[in-house]
């Protein structure tokens, strides 16, 4: 089977799933290991006239052999968002969260940053295109389905972007486990952003520099630090506490 340019392959349950959920999404075909597996999904409006069965040769040809699709395969279209400024404008919503991601390059820790993101209700994800691969199996795969809902901007310049979120009266917040502010006592404002950064380099200084305020997360001292995307689900779960309080 070949894929056209403008269309890449997905695989995993919740990932295939949630794609054909989205009546958004532009879904080409769905192949399914055997029959068995089809009969959950069959009956969603983006299945019609679209299913194919295909043996396990496919799909070890299509993920390889240490991928874990789980018989669920689709061939699907890239959704398309506004430009970060118009979305802005056209929210009618007071309180905002939205996290900005720098120099992260692991596809499967981005597909976890965007799992948790939605789960605590973010309202969109900003990343450099440089380092976003965004027809990555392993993305989709660790979104776990998120990838549906959750609005990401591909931005060629992040300081941009940060300028773009102060004009709509944004604090921005960066992620440095130097910082002596600690994000557990932070009064947070109704329109927050959040900056990560790689674990090996962590948030570029320009970008850093143009933060309001830089913050910790006190962990264990035997911890030297934690893994991004485990510091974006224990930012944004604190801050969903703190703000509710």
């Amino acid at each position: 089977m070949s894929f056209s340019n403008k269309t890449f392959i997905i695989g995993g349950r919740h990932a295939v799933q949630e794609a054909l959920k989205n009546k958004d999404r532009i879904i080409k075909r769905i192949i399914f290991i055997s029959d068995d597996k089809k009969t959950a999904l069959n009956s969603l409006e983006n299945c019609k006239n679209k299913i194919e069965i295909h043996g396990q040769k496919f799909f070890n040809k299509t993920f390889g052999t240490d991928f874990n699709h789980q018989g669920y395969a689709a061939e699907i279209e890239i959704l398309n968002y506004p430009n970060l400024n118009s979305f802005l404008t056209d929210s009618n919503k007071t309180n905002m969260l939205f996290v900005v991601i720098d120099h992260i390059f692991d596809d499967r820790n981005l597909g976890s940053i965007i799992r948790s993101s939605l789960a605590f209700h973010v309202d969109g994800i900003i990343i450099n295109q440089r380092s976003y691969r965004s027809n990555s199996i392993h993305l989709y795969k660790n979104a776990s389905g998120a990838m549906e809902y959750m609005p990401i901007f591909e931005v060629s310049n992040i300081n941009n972007s940060i300028q773009v979120l102060k004009k709509h009266k944004f604090w921005i917040y960066a992620l440095d486990q130097e910082s002596s502010s600690s994000l557990f006592t932070e009064k947070f404002t109704e329109r927050s952003a959040f900056i990560f950064g790689s674990e090996d380099s962590g948030i570029k200084k320009n970008i850093l520099g143009n933060s309001d305020k830089i913050l910790t997360i006190p962990i264990n001292s035997k911890i030297e630090s934690l893994n991004v995307s485990n510091a974006v689900a224990a930012t944004l779960a604190v801050y969903s506490f703190l703000d509710q309080k």
